[in-house]
């Protein structure tokens, strides 16, 4: 089905509701409050873009740069796409010349979604940071958060462990400052992923050149290798459009702080898991950044090759050599409708999938709308570990948005981290308490780097833990709170899986499978439950695969008698049919003939259904669907093969949901 979006994303900002400083060993410094008539996290902000994300159809046979001349034509005057960007996955993305309202794009993307070549597409929206109210006070830095009644219990966490230094923390934002006396040596090498502005150099907009200015990068760069945080305040509204003057944030750096800051030191404060790594990932600048930037932010983290996705654009990003298990997204966004929501998570879910299946967590802020979270993005997304904020007593913060999606909470009301007193460029390191769903998220992302340092490594497990061990208070019901205030302490006790149950023996009917129940923590007394789909079948060590589970997935699931039942691991097998493949076509043939390619799929139980593609070598020439009335068969007129000489002809069955795929090849010679 066709996805459109007809409506603008909104943005995605730092969720931070109110800030304070505080002083200490350091000199601290108010914060201003932020322009008459700057943007807020509302569905009335405006919202730019700056390009639009595609997603090609699985058998599309272009490319997002082939595109470019039908959604020129539905632009904007003056407006043209600069430049397109092929990535894998069949994701792209098509850059504008200029930033537009994403309303300006309805046309182009209804254009591209008439093609059947085409997936969806939305538009690649700008985020920006908070600019919500700054409330100065000073504070005795009180760590509450952490050792309170309704804190994450860090320091009774850190008699068994305070992290590992192999564990990093990908903290994706407006960089940080890794000067910081609570924060230096606590980084390993991070990434920026804010670009410069562009602009055509031809009225068709064939040539693009990209302008030098950096003005959201604020760094004289484009993509580089150094996450620092020179800053995102703005003296001028002439900077950044639909963006007032405001002073820097410096939000990267207080959320670097909550996860990780130096233990007995002697100065300021510490982090719930003061032994991991922080790998900073610049996301924002001044002027914000885009969601293609921030997917790539993510997927770098992860260890993920980037240049898959961007190299046209960027050229070779290096592959991260120390990819962060959990990643850190203390941003999120308003959007308004259900459907926007559902279309918008169809990109950040994907990329939150290629993410989870390379190890990492995902944790994002749930915004700080104090209304319902089923309309914030990311964080209502698959993939990505929602929280909300609470408060000293354990209750829903007020500015916290609630409802469905709502995952966990954590503390997020005068929370006292790191921070500096520069206004706009980097000035004395301080520290200052902040609040939002932007402090609560780096207590989960740091109790997950916790459970990630004793051997709790899987992102599905890591978030059933997570779950399973919190608490909640008489007024943070699951529809304020999700299943509770995480505990960090909670979690390093819990009787939980270290690796996953393993299966062995062939998923075919009328064979035995056979399953170990893994490794656990804590004293587990384990038990292993098979399942047809979600139907228990069996219980024990074996299965016997029947008839019933042709085109099943058959589950092993391994859960500690003596533990939470919300806990477990498990692993999985889709029963299939084994095919047998027969292809026949002349072996000698002239290259002005078109010669006929007969196939035959025959599996036991089940007729072949699905789809055949014949390749010339790496040359795909000819697709035809199977169908079950064909009973196995098809003929296929191949076209003329013009090169003399021989060709290896392949022939590959892609399966179906109850056939296993096949393949086969032969050499055939043209005259």
């Amino acid at each position: 089905m066709t996805l459109r979006l007809r409506r603008p994303l909104t943005l995605v900002v730092p969720v931070v509701t109110s800030l304070a400083l505080a002083g200490g060993a350091m000199t601290a410094v108010a914060q201003t409050e932020p322009a008459a008539g700057a943007p807020l996290n509302t569905t009335d902000a405006p919202q730019p873009a700056r390009g639009i994300i595609v997603k090609l159809a699985d058998d599309a046979d272009t490319e997002v740069g082939d595109l470019t001349d039908e959604v020129a034509a539905e632009l904007p005057d003056g407006v043209g796409v600069a430049n397109s960007t092929e990535g894998a996955s069949d994701l792209g993305v098509l850059d504008l010349s200029t930033q537009v309202d994403a309303t300006d794009l309805d046309d182009a993307i209804e254009q591209l979604e008439d093609n059947p070549a085409v997936e969806w597409a939305v538009p690649n929206g700008v985020r920006l940071p908070s600019a919500t109210a700054n409330d100065p006070q000073y504070t005795n830095g009180r760590l509450w958060n952490l050792t309170g009644t309704w804190g994450v219990h860090a320091n009774r966490a850190w008699d068994i462990t305070t992290g590992s230094p192999s564990v990093r923390v990908g903290v994706l934002d407006t960089g940080a400052l890794m000067g910081h006396p609570d924060l230096s040596g606590q980084f390993v090498a991070g990434r920026d992923f804010v670009d410069d502005e562009y602009d055509c150099m031809n009225a068709s907009c064939s040539r693009y050149a990209y302008r030098r200015t950096y003005i959201s990068a604020n760094d004289r760069s484009s993509w580089d290798a150094d996450p620092s945080d020179p800053g995102d305040g703005r003296t001028s509204s002439a900077l950044c459009e639909y963006m007032g003057p405001d002073n820097s944030t410096w939000h990267g750096t207080h959320v670097a702080g909550t996860i990780a800051a130096k233990r007995n030191n002697g100065i300021g404060v510490v982090g719930i898991a003061p032994t991991v790594k922080i790998q900073p990932v610049r996301v924002l600048g001044r002027c914000g950044g885009t969601d293609w930037d921030i997917a790539m932010g993510i997927l770098w983290a992860s260890g993920a090759n980037v240049t898959a996705y961007d190299g046209r654009r960027h050229g070779t990003v290096p592959v991260n050599r120390t990819p962060s298990k959990v990643i850190n997204l203390s941003l999120g966004g308003y959007v308004p409708n259900t459907t926007q929501v559902r279309q918008l998570c169809q990109f950040y879910g994907q990329i939150a999938s290629i993410a989870r299946k390379r190890g990492s967590t995902i944790v994002a802020a749930a915004g700080n709308n104090g209304s319902n979270h089923a309309y914030n993005v990311p964080s209502v997304c698959p993939g990505f570990i929602a929280v909300a904020a609470t408060d000293t007593n354990g209750n829903r913060a007020s500015f916290s948005n609630y409802g469905r999606g709502i995952d966990v909470a954590a503390p997020g009301v005068n929370i006292m981290s790191t921070y500096n007193n520069g206004p706009q460029a980097p000035g004395s390191h301080t520290y200052a308490a902040n609040q939002g769903t932007s402090m609560a998220t780096p207590a989960v992302a740091a109790t997950a780097a916790l459970a990630y340092s004793v051997g709790i490594t899987n992102p599905d497990v890591v978030e059933r833990v997570l779950k399973a061990t919190a608490r909640r208070s008489a007024n943070c019901t699951a529809a304020q709170c999700g299943s509770g205030v995480v505990s960090a302490y909670n979690v390093l006790m819990a009787k939980a899986p270290t690796s996953a149950p393993r299966i062995s023996g062939a998923a075919r009917v009328g064979r035995t499978l056979r399953a170990t129940t893994g490794s656990w923590r804590n004293g587990a007394t384990v038990r292993l439950t098979w399942y047809r789909g979600s139907k228990v079948v069996r219980y024990g060590t074996t299965y016997r695969v029947t008839k019933a589970d042709l085109g099943k997935r058959v589950t092993v699931r391994a859960t500690a008698t003596n533990g939470s039942r919300a806990i477990f691991h498990q692993r999985s097998v889709v029963v299939k049919s084994k095919p047998k493949m027969a292809f026949s076509m002349p072996s000698k043939f002239s290259k002005s003939k078109k010669v006929k390619l007969r196939v035959k799929i025959k599996a036991p139980y089940v007729r072949a259904t699905g789809t055949i593609r014949v390749y010339d070598g790496n040359k795909r020439i000819a697709v035809k669907k199977i169908y079950s009335k064909n009973k196995g068969k098809v003929t296929i007129t191949l076209p003329k093969i013009k090169k003399k000489g021989k060709h290896r002809i392949r022939v590959i069955y892609s399966g179906s949901t109850k056939v296993s795929a096949t393949k086969k090849s032969k050499v055939v010679r043209v005259r």
